[in-house]
């Protein structure tokens, strides 16, 4: 794997070569004919371009049942070879991608990619010479690399993960090249582009996670961050490679998904830590009493650190400071050393050691923002650290330090970054984008208190990060990043996956907007991915911040509920309000009532949900706290459904259908059907911790037992939209429980009941569910179904002969019913085989139809109907 990108001095790839596995080279015939040229139906989806590829049903069943011996070197042959021979035409050779090793003293033939991008290259410049032709190109790749995508995603599960791996890894890099050579800046808008951009999704969790455990020093606690953010082959490439080289450096047995105890002082109890193990030096402390005195008076208490002629001389003056104080503020992780949770005070020699840092850093900040000073003559920098800034002893001292937080570092002349990750890593032995890397998987960017640390020095290129002996401008590093992003193909996905995880502080606040000093909802919950904090009720704290709230009510409480519940009143009471989207964000919610639909946390958000941003009045929501209507007052489309009725004269305990679901999920995929005969998808919506899927029995149940569900969403009219788009919902019942329901200005209250998702089911799943609903209808009908009449209404023993003969009729006119005309024809004309297995996917539908394990949309309310949701 040659064309993946890999960190300065490592001359082997970590991953193992690839295996030739075709029996004969490929054909060169057109790339999307290839399976019709081996007796194969077309495998091409409608032709329609989609970033989101996939199957139909048959040809996905086709795949999944394939042998992987079977269908490895036939996606090698296709996916491989005949991918690259039908972008790169006449400049394609298969010998460039072959080549022999020794293995174990026996030859063996393997993939090549050492002559891949100097062969795009080449590409590039031959097309450049037809631009009148570029978007044809463009185009036809784009349908090529659909439906590589597409076969990928659906090929059997046991398929080599390294072949997957592979394939996928040569398809993105062939979308950046062709992007780039057609001058398509897709990143723009990636909704627009034709070309495939989540390669990630046709490689597993499991094989992801394997290669950054097995082949790299990553860490059990930054699996949340890479298998997210750096999923793509790229970046996930580049990423073991930066990490392989860690391994004989730090071992991480004892670490878990949450913290890394590697050389962890929280492992011993212990936060504040000495230079050197072997260090017995004594601590200093800055004056409480000092630090109380400037706060009170509204100043910000900096430190002048001295150093005399001997250790023992040093000392620690706290100095108020002023409207021309320069200062440097610290940004670190109590846990790398630098915490004290008891006392003001850190050890001489970390106090030793800050000073050199910043000694050194002043020189740096001062040559790049004020060039024409010099060192002797330029001004005074004095530090601010919140361990020795922030009073312990006195709570209201303390109150006042946290008040003046976004203060602290939105003022301060620069921000300096210490994590003990990035100090020991130097500088000179990496390429920037490593650098970028350590910086976006560093523990720093774990942490909550960072966020707002990092974010508010960004906005004005005040943020540095500190590494073994030079301070890197975080500002610096991301131009970097931007203009390299335009031209270097190989690292394209490694850059876009970095500036993702640099987005989520550098975006945080708005620089145009100066007349909003706080940050916007959706890009505080955006930033708080994947953070943690060590005191759960400093969570609240920090957001408001973020948000610039007053934290005053906020601290008058300890108990974490109870400060998220005080952050959401103000939010909810604020003029702007609360985003509506939110309400679709899954994690445990507040106990109040009033509040149960409000998390208790942001930090255990959906971290495959984004929240739409949006200044629109109808996508805020209000706290309404008045009498019985308790909860937020929001404005969303909606429908209401009740479970369909099975056929007539059914005994209530039938049993001996045992249709099999005809797709992987069709048993937790509830199916919908409005009065114009169009059919939808239900499926409940898990968090990460959650279970198993309810089944569709189940979720009947649960939806029967409630007297007015509604499902609640964001949508544009009172129909909903015609698209395969899934949507984010809300299951609700309307009216309060163990209360009437309270309508006053057509304002209706429900109660949260589950997330869900729904959409419109495909084109041709539609057509299908039409005639297996005919279908059903008639077998109702049928002779055979009638007789269930004749048992009467005593209890149903099931071995009774009459019961068992009854059933048996009306299996065997299903049967019939699915293999008739009327079937063979919807198959047909859906795009499906009108075979045994067509037939047996018609039954399946019919079977649930038949009993009524479906549920039928009754009412449809308009985008502008007003809700209070609990």
């Amino acid at each position: 794997m040659e064309h993946l990108p890999r960190r300065i001095g490592q001359e082997k790839s970590i991953f193992p070569p690839i295996s030739y596995l075709s029996q004969e080279q490929y054909d060169g015939g057109p790339f999307l004919d290839y399976p019709c040229r081996l007796g194969l139906p077309s495998f091409e989806d409608t032709g329609q371009y989609r970033l989101t590829a996939t199957l139909s049903l048959a040809n996905a069943q086709i795949f999944a049942a394939a042998p992987p011996a079977e269908l490895e070197p036939f996606f090698q042959n296709w996916l491989f070879f005949g991918l690259l021979s039908e972008v790169l035409g006449d400049l394609y050779s298969h010998e460039d991608f072959v080549t022999t090793i020794l293995d174990d003293e026996k030859e063996k033939t393997i993939v090549t990619t050492v002559k891949l991008l100097s062969r795009l290259e080449e590409w590039e410049s031959k097309i450049a010479q037809d631009k009148d032709s570029l978007m044809d190109v463009y185009r036809h790749v784009a349908r090529c690399l659909v439906l590589t995508q597409a076969c990928l995603c659906d090929a059997n599960p046991a398929f080599d993960d390294h072949l997957k791996f592979h394939l996928a890894s040569v398809a993105e890099i062939v979308g950046f090249a062709t992007a780039k050579a057609c001058n398509v800046a897709w990143t723009d808008n990636p909704r627009k582009s034709l070309i495939p951009i989540d390669w990630g999704r046709s490689i597993s969790e499991d094989f992801r996670k394997s290669v950054l455990l097995e082949r790299s020093n990553c860490c059990p606690s930054q699996m949340r961050i890479v298998i997210q953010d750096f999923r793509s082959p790229q970046s996930l490439g580049f990423l073991a490679s930066c990490f392989h080289e860690d391994v004989a450096q730090t071992y991480h047995a004892s670490c878990d998904e949450f913290r890394c105890q590697a050389g962890d002082s929280v492992t011993s109890g212990q936060v504040t830590r000495h230079v050197s193990d072997s260090c017995e030096c004594e601590f200093l402390h800055a004056d409480e009493e000092k630090l109380v005195d400037c706060l009170e008076k509204g100043c910000l208490p900096l430190l002048r650190v001295r150093e005399g002629s001997s250790p023992d001389e040093m000392s620690i003056e706290v100095v108020p400071s002023t409207s021309s104080t320069s200062y440097v503020a610290l940004s670190h992780v109590w846990v790398d050393g630098l915490g004290n949770p008891t006392a003001t005070a850190l050890p001489r020699c970390q106090l030793t050691r800050l000073n050199v840092l910043v000694g050194n850093f002043r020189h740096e900040y001062l040559d790049t923002s004020m060039p024409l000073n010099r060192s002797e003559d330029a001004p005074e920098m004095l530090l601010w650290c919140d361990t020795l800034c922030c009073p312990v002893a006195s709570p209201e001292g303390k109150k006042m330090a946290l008040r003046h937080m976004y203060r602290t570092y939105d003022e301060a002349s620069a921000v300096l970054v210490l994590d003990r990750g990035l100090v020991s890593n130097r500088v000179g032995g990496m390429k920037v984008d490593e650098a970028c890397l350590r910086i976006a998987t560093s523990r720093w960017m774990t942490r909550l208190w960072t966020l707002q640390e990092g974010a508010l020095p960004a906005r004005t290129n005040k943020l540095w990060f500190q590494f073994t002996k030079k301070a890197l401008s975080g500002w610096t590093l991301y131009e970097y990043l931007v203009e390299v992003s335009k031209t270097d193909i190989q690292r394209r996905s490694v850059i876009d996956s970095i500036m993702g995880r640099f987005h989520a502080f550098t975006s945080l606040f708005d620089v145009q907007r100066s007349e909003k000093r706080g940050a916007q909802m959706g890009d505080v919950m955006h930033g708080l991915m994947y953070r943690s904090v060590t005191v759960p009720s400093d969570e609240p704290l920090i957001i408001a911040t973020l948000l610039a709230f007053d934290l005053n009510k906020i601290l008058e409480s300890e108990i974490v509920e109870e400060r998220m519940k005080v952050l959401w009143g103000i939010i909810g009471t604020s003029p702007s309000g609360i985003n509506k989207h939110l309400l679709f964000h899954m994690g445990p919610k507040i106990h109040e009532r009033g509040f149960r639909w409000a998390l208790q946390s942001l930090l255990s958000v959906d971290s495959e949900f984004t929240m739409r941003k949006s200044d629109e009045p109808k996508d805020r929501g209000f706290l309404a706290m008045n009498g019985n209507i308790k909860g937020l007052v929001v404005e969303f489309a909606g429908f209401r459904i009740s479970i369909a009725q099975p056929a007539k004269g059914l005994p209530d305990h039938l049993a001996g259908f045992n249709s099999k679901p005809c797709g992987h999920d069709d048993r937790h995929r509830l199916l919908l059907k409005d009065h114009q005969g169009r059919w939808y998808i239900l499926k409940h919506r898990l968090d990460d911790k959650s279970g198993r899927p309810p089944t569709l029995e189940e979720m009947c149940a649960v939806i029967s037992a409630l007297s007015s569900p509604w499902i609640l969403y964001n949508g544009s009219s009172s129909l909903i939209p015609n698209s395969t788009k899934a949507h984010h919902a809300l299951l609700v019942e309307a009216g309060a429980k163990n209360e009437q329901q309270t309508q006053i200005d057509e304002l209706t209250c429900v109660e949260i009941k589950s997330h869900v998702g729904f959409g419109h089911v495909p084109t041709e799943m539609n057509q299908i569910c039409q005639a297996a609903y005919h279908l059903a209808q008639e077998l109702a009908s049928s002779a055979a179904s009638c007789r269930w009449g004749d048992l009467g209404s005593d209890p149903i023993d099931l071995e009774d002969p009459d019961y068992k003969d009854i059933l048996q009729g009306v299996v065997l006119e299903l049967q019939r019913l699915s293999r008739s005309s009327f079937a063979m024809e919807a198959l047909t004309a859906s795009g499906n085989s009108a075979d045994e297995r067509g037939s047996a996917r018609i039954a399946y539908y019919m079977e649930r139809f038949y009993l009524g394990i479906y549920m039928q949309i009754d009412e449809y309310a308009p985008s502008d109907r007003k809700w209070c949701v609990d």
